[in-house]
């Protein structure tokens, strides 16, 4: 039994050391004073921080290469996905409106606009659908370049919880930040 439990501890570490994408947690000092909690990413010879929403629930897919953040109601959700998508910049506007739509089917477009993050200026696109008689779900899809494609954040929400968490959002792309992977000190 414990050669068993040892061989399936080493082919999961040996499954884990093999994966490109990893997230860990941690805290910032702010230059302004006191300390915030982020989520670390390590992608694609990259470091990524993310500032998660305060009281909101976490889950890393590190196979899928996303995290998935819950707001305790449990109505609204922001999905952040690392894809190789378009490295370096973002492709034209009605190219990404496209992969908008086809991402939320069903949905129509209510506004884009330029958003601003910590690295480099994205695009984002409202959505709205009606999944259900009398519930619409608002989403807002937001398109962030990185040197190795891009990075995806989608906030889908009940219509009465968008407009408070659309700064959830927000405030996360103002504080995406990617830097190089720092090497390891020996």
């Amino acid at each position: 039994m414990k050669l068993l439990l040892l061989l399936f501890l080493s082919l999961a570490a040996a499954a884990r050391a093999q994966s490109d994408f990893h997230a860990y947690p941690g805290t910032e000092d702010m230059i302004e004073g006191g300390r915030v909690e982020k989520l670390t990413v390590v992608y694609s010879n990259l470091q990524f921080n993310i500032r998660p929403p305060n009281g909101w629930y976490r889950q890393v897919d590190e196979a899928g290469r996303k995290i998935i953040f819950t707001s305790q109601s449990g109505r609204s959700a922001v999905m952040v996905q690392f894809t190789t998508n378009s490295p370096g910049t973002l492709p034209a506007e009605d190219i990404l409106r496209a992969q908008a739509l086809q991402a939320h089917p069903g949905a129509g477009i209510l506004q884009s606009s330029v958003c601003p993050t910590s690295h480099r200026p994205g695009v984002f696109f409202d959505l709205a659908r009606v999944p259900a008689p009398r519930v619409v779900q608002k989403i807002r899809h937001a398109f962030v370049p990185q040197p190795a494609g891009q990075v995806e954040f989608v906030l889908s929400a009940s219509d009465d919880e968008f407009e408070k968490n659309r700064f959830v959002i927000m405030a996360m792309l103002r504080a995406f930040r990617v830097e190089p992977l720092k090497p390891r000190q020996p």
